[in-house]
């Protein structure tokens, strides 16, 4: 059964993260990894992210990936992220705020695993990546049986 959900839930990310960016006047569709540390569970978490462009004005379509290691058990969380974008005035640099549904999936070293679904609510900044991309940094916080907090440091490559 796990495995059935757990390739539900892959072929679901990959249809969002394929999805057509909306709106040509802002940045388009970027992709990228990053990695970071989460708390309760306290783990080590790598993944992956983007951004598929404007939805409307500053409001952007972010899916991701993270996948968290530690405190005995490991955890696989499906991101559906909108962010809205606080464009700092001659910079490039963005302020936005994160909101958007998770699932994630919590397999312990022993034990039977489980899905849970959840709300992110967030704070990030992006920077420029030279120019061909960003850089971006988090901090997550769960809303419901997702992981309650991470802090991410990330590389978005394309959309510029």
């Amino acid at each position: 059964m796990r495995k059935t959900v757990l390739c539900a839930l892959v072929a679901c990310f990959m249809v969002l993260a394929s999805a057509p960016a909306r709106s040509a006047d802002e940045a388009g569709k970027c992709y990228g990894l990053r990695a970071g540390y989460g708390l309760d569970p306290d783990q080590f978490v790598v993944g992956a992210q983007a951004d598929m462009g404007s939805i409307y004005r500053n409001v952007h379509f972010a899916p991701s990936f993270d996948a968290g290691f530690g405190d005995h058990l490991t955890t696989l969380t499906f991101n559906g992220d909108i962010n809205i974008f606080l464009h700092l005035p001659k910079s490039l640099a963005s302020l936005y705020g994160i909101v958007g549904p998770a699932i994630c999936v919590w397999t312990p070293e022993e034990g039977d695993g489980d899905t849970e679904i959840g709300v992110n609510l967030g704070v990030g900044a992006r920077m420029a990546l030279g120019g061909s991309g960003w850089y971006n940094i988090e901090a997550r916080f769960g809303a419901g049986d997702i992981p309650e907090m991470r802090f991410l440091f990330g590389v978005l490559f394309g959309g510029r």
